[in-house]
């Protein structure tokens, strides 16, 4: 396992999945796009790290 400190992390669930894309929200990440794959709508969230302070 690599550990990256301060990269973000990408998260890829079915967007019917409600508990996952809400606890993703909750997490902090962002929807990016939603797409279709595996006959089915997907969610792709984006969660970035808060910048170091100046």
């Amino acid at each position: 396992m690599n550990v990256r400190p301060g990269e973000p992390v990408v998260l890829c669930t079915q967007a019917a999945n409600s508990r996952a894309v809400r606890l993703a929200g909750k997490l902090g990440f962002i929807e990016v796009e939603r797409f279709v794959e595996y006959g089915a709508e997907q969610w792709f969230g984006l969660w970035s790290p808060a910048a170091p302070p100046a």
